[in-house]
């Protein structure tokens, strides 16, 4: 994978982290010194919320290419954020590399200077709209909430049901018994996805009244990794608010698994960023070099059939030769919930959303 040469300046670890550059050309060195700098860390750590497998088979390409190894810690968002924001305020130093789907998270973390500033020769490749240039950047693609199901439970009718409109579908007493769901909990996307039928721009055509039919389908609740390898196992034969890229790896394996995109459904990316203090801080600014390359993006859309962030990767998933599948009509994706004001109190701790949703599908958890 070719490089063009950069003006950056490596970084000197230190006792309580490193000394990072005030910009990312501030010593006007070259990308040569940069990887022999990385190459003497020999390794750094990777906080994400992505799926791991797929994260670990997307840094591997990182350390095939520079013989430098990607250790990974992948928890849920939630979890993650609050892990990070314990060891960056106590000053324990553990990560190098942030990666988090969760936007908010993300930029309270830069405004709490726990992000460095570096900007990658590649950073303009992707969505302006999803990045803050010269801090986090989207480089694991756009990711979308799906309905999924078990074709070999469903008869030619019920999947033409779901198909035709996948949230009505799953509160049909047809489907009674037979319905898993992730929770609004597990995510901020997937509190937007619920938020935006139940009282967002959705609520007209659906309400409430949509989720409380698919609560009287007495649902499974499930995080998302979970939700997924139950439905191939046939512990139920419909999925609500299941992402594409846990869906369609397996999909491509020859799971029986198909999905379909609501019309009004929700996106977002993984936004990522190097750490400020990182123990490792030549080889995090490496990784954000050759993440935001349209070969490593090219990587990620390979493993994870998710629709490319980069400009500059040719949209050629396998995924799209499929009979079934159907691209998501992304100008009518939700990606702005991250700055939706009347979203982002419904959902938080003293807005009423999540208790409601849990009140109306009698969840405890």
């Amino acid at each position: 994978m070719a490089m063009a040469v950069i003006a950056v300046a490596t970084v000197t670890a230190c006792s309580g982290g490193s000394e990072a550059p005030a910009s990312p050309s501030a010593g006007g060195g070259e990308l040569e010194d940069l990887i022999a700098a990385a190459q003497a860390e020999g390794e750094l750590t990777f906080y994400g919320d992505a799926n791991e497998t797929s994260l670990q088979k997307w840094t591997q390409g990182f350390t095939e290419e520079y013989g430098i190894s990607v250790n990974i810690l992948r928890l849920p968002g939630s979890e993650l954020n609050q892990r990070f924001a314990q060891e960056m305020s106590a000053g324990q130093f553990q990560a190098d590399v942030f990666s988090i789907a969760d936007r908010v998270s993300m930029q309270a973390a830069v405004d709490q200077g726990w992000i460095a500033e570096y900007e990658p020769e590649n950073g303009s490749l992707y969505p302006a709209e999803q990045l803050v240039a010269g801090y986090f950047y989207p480089v694991q693609n756009g990711y979308f909430q799906t309905v999924a199901y078990n074709p070999t439970l469903l008869s030619a009718d019920e999947i033409e049901l779901i198909r035709e409109d996948p949230i009505k579908a799953a509160g049909d007493p047809v489907f009674e018994g037979r319905v898993g769901v992730n929770m609004p909990q597990s995510s901020q996307q997937a509190a937007a996805f619920y938020y935006r039928y139940a009282e967002g721009d959705a609520s007209d055509e659906y309400g409430w009244e949509a989720l409380e039919a698919i609560a009287d389908n007495k649902p499974l609740f499930y995080s998302s990794a979970t939700l997924v390898q139950n439905l191939i196992a046939g512990e139920y034969a419909v999925a609500v608010a299941l992402t594409d890229s846990l869906a369609a790896p397996q999909a491509l394996q020859g799971a029986p698994l198909e999905f379909v995109y609501p019309k009004d459904t929700t996106g977002g990316y993984f936004a990522t960023g190097v750490v400020e203090d990182a123990p490792h801080p030549n080889a995090a600014r490496l990784f954000m070099e050759w993440a935001t390359t349209p070969d490593a993006n090219a990587l990620y859309t390979e493993i994870t059939q998710t629709v490319p962030a980069n400009s500059d990767v040719t949209d050629d998933r396998e995924l799209l030769s499929f009979d079934w599948y159907a691209e998501p009509d992304v100008a009518n994706v939700w990606f702005d919930f991250i700055d939706d004001a009347d979203f982002l109190d419904a959902s938080s701790a003293d807005g009423d959303f999540l208790s409601r949703w849990s009140e109306v599908f009698g969840y405890s958890g």
